[in-house]
């Protein structure tokens, strides 16, 4: 079966798969800074801006993130001053999907890839490649998550048990979140049916 074959089931299996809708509409919601029913790129960008603070992120990152963050998400839809209901961000989000999932399967860069290398850049306040359990929870913390589950995090991500999480680890672990979840189904203990 060729690559593209291959490719064109997972399409289905993305939409229409519960786990993943439940997550990227959870998501969505969070999202949603005002309750509208909407996202834009502008809320997005906002959603960022307590980086700065947890994590001491410089401009330079902070702009580098947005940037980042702009052509992923423009790729679902969000473009300055256009509103996203819930329908079309996972309608754009499963298509950006199909793509990245064929760009991984190319061995070509993912534009998600590039969002989780500016995302490690502010998260790794020291700047030694290695994100501690601290450094999780602030990212978490700025994100308006509970840094509390900052534990939970290391151990799912950091597959090698080092007391650390790694470039590789944290880019691996963030797009299965998004576009492999049955990959992490299975990591979660989670029985795939």
């Amino acid at each position: 079966m060729n690559v593209i074959r291959l490719l064109t089931k997972k399409k289905k299996k993305l939409k229409n798969n519960p786990y993943w809708k439940q997550t990227m509409l959870e998501y969505f919601s969070f999202l949603d800074n005002d309750r509208d029913g909407y996202v834009t790129i502008e809320e997005m960008i906002d959603n960022i801006k307590p980086l700065q603070d947890y994590c001491l992120a410089t401009p330079t990152k902070m702009d580098r993130l947005a940037a980042a963050l702009t052509v992923f998400w423009g790729e679902v839809g969000l473009k300055p001053g256009r509103k996203v209901n819930k329908r079309m961000f996972l309608r754009g989000l499963n298509k950006l999907g199909r793509k990245e999932l064929e760009r991984e399967a190319r061995g070509r860069p993912t534009l998600h890839s590039a969002v989780a290398h500016a995302l490690f850049d502010i998260i790794d306040q020291n700047n030694n490649n290695q994100l501690t359990e601290i450094e999780i929870g602030n990212w978490m913390a700025a994100s308006g998550l509970n840094p509390t589950d900052a534990r939970r995090m290391m151990e799912e991500a950091d597959k090698k048990k080092k007391g650390y999480i790694s470039r590789e680890e944290l880019i691996e672990s963030e797009f299965c979140s998004f576009f492999h979840p049955e990959k992490c189904m299975r990591q979660l203990g989670i029985r795939v049916v």
